[in-house]
């Protein structure tokens, strides 16, 4: 089981998916080019050994490959819905101890200094430099814990703007704080398992608690650490712990930054991070990931939480889903569905399914016949050329619930959503499909025996 990021970056060097940066890097921008670079071609992730000014390496680019996040989750392709579910339905809640790795240095007041992280500047129009990897963890007397990945734009030493606005649920721990003229407490967690870390995109009631998500898909109880200044529990084996407050009415001017849909976010007015003190293990590893064109970490984070709900969703009314896929290009709102359908509406049905799941809310939803891989876009597009007529298989709702960060919506959160049937007509004669014996086992000598 992998407990820490040391021991998932220790997987990756024993399989080849992790290269060293030997040369110094620039935190501004050196650091982000070479995890867009890597990213673009799915090559590994990334570990600078050297970034300018810093004692702390930084690794980036962890999870822009499906691969990573299937070895860090310890699943394979075709269990990974099921496993990812089952943590859903089978939450162990975690358990509190007494000290963890993550308490091995520990800086409090004038000591603790966001100018120590060799925090990184991503693109070229960003305000500055923005942690990206960061899982925000706050508590609620109601609600109780939640984890989740909002950025955070330094703004001197102690201070940081942080993006969480409501209905996010940070966002509403900290609107109620403020009506209250409380600061919220939270803490930051850097370089963490890939359990804690997938756990943070898990889409569900202001009620879930990841953490207990996270212990269902290791099958024992995520192990957390009380910090030192604030009433906050993290996790033990984090590299790197800030703790905090968001203060109450006060905002600072945050943004623009390069967003996952791949643009520049506006700039406004946001929370302000003030940090009370930094804790982290011996010799810590700084996490980086990018956001902006995909693909990216950003991207691979979204995508597979995303995937496993909505199948987990359409199978409770269609058995016979075989896949659901988003898209790389899609930046989350572009999902593919494979299926077998067993009666005439049925394809329908899930299309509307699809496009109404709450917390989703695709913008582009198209269902393929299961003999055609979803996650293939050439296939994909055959269906769409020999399988689907405009005026018959598509379906168009205006004014519905968009999603956030999508410039082309007319106003925030509303927007128009499509689903395009491209399977064969049901219940009808059909043209079959050609196929070649023996190709899928056809050996071609160093391509396809490795």
């Amino acid at each position: 089981m992998l407990k820490d990021l040391r021991s998932f970056l220790q997987v990756l060097e024993e399989r080849g998916d992790l290269a060293h940066i030997t040369e110094p890097v620039d935190p501004r921008f050196g650091v982000a080019a070479g995890m867009q670079r890597t990213s673009s071609i799915q090559g590994p992730a990334l570990w600078f050994d050297h970034v300018v000014g810093s004692s702390m390496p930084v690794v980036g680019a962890l999870y822009a490959a499906r691969r990573r996040a299937l070895w860090g989750l310890e699943t394979t392709p075709s269990e990974l819905f099921d496993r990812f579910v089952s943590g859903l339905k089978h939450p162990l809640p975690p358990r509190l101890v007494s000290d963890g790795p993550c308490k091995e240095v520990i800086l409090a007041g004038d000591d603790a200094d966001f100018g120590q992280l060799p925090v990184c500047t991503h693109n070229r129009k960003d305000a500055g430099a923005f942690i990206t990897m960061g899982l925000q963890i706050a508590r609620h007397p109601a609600y109780g814990s939640n984890v989740s990945i909002h950025r955070m734009q330094i703004f001197d030493a102690r201070t940081a703007g942080m993006l969480c606005v409501q209905p996010q649920h940070l966002g509403v721990y900290y609107a109620e704080a403020e009506a209250r003229g409380e600061p919220l407490e939270v803490a930051v967690a850097l370089g963490c398992d890939p359990y804690t870390t997938f756990c943070s995109q898990v889409q569900g009631s202001i009620y879930l608690d990841e953490f207990a998500v996270a212990g269902g898909w290791m099958g024992e109880p995520v192990e957390l650490v009380r910090c030192e200044t604030i009433d906050v529990a993290v996790p033990a084996t984090s590299e790197i712990v800030l703790e905090g407050e968001l203060l109450p009415g006060e905002r600072r001017w945050e943004g623009p930054f390069g967003e996952y849909p791949g643009y520049y976010s506006p700039a406004g007015p946001r929370p302000v991070f003030k940090l009370k003190a930094i804790t982290h293990r011996r010799n810590p590893i700084y996490l980086a990931g990018m956001a902006g064109m995909p693909p990216t970490d950003n991207h691979g984070m979204k995508d597979i939480p995303f995937e496993a709900m909505l199948y987990d969703r359409l199978r409770q009314i269609c058995p016979t889903i075989r896949d659901v896929c988003s898209t790389i290009g899609g930046v989350c709102k572009h999902v593919v569905i494979s299926m077998r359908p067993t009666y005439l509406s049925q394809a329908r049905d899930v299309l509307l399914a699809a496009l109404t799941t709450e917390r989703i809310r695709p913008k582009l939803v198209i269902v393929v016949d299961e003999d055609v891989d979803a996650r293939d876009p050439v296939q994909v597009e055959w269906a769409l050329a020999t399988r689907f007529q405009a005026d018959r298989d598509t379906v168009v709702f205006p004014r519905a619930v968009a999603q956030w960060l999508d410039p082309s919506t007319p106003l925030p959160d509303i927007g128009t959503v499509m689903g395009i049937d491209a399977t064969r007509p049901y219940g009808q004669p059909f043209w079959e499909k050609v196929d070649v014996p023996g190709a899928d086992s056809f050996v071609i000598p160093g391509w396809t025996d490795q």
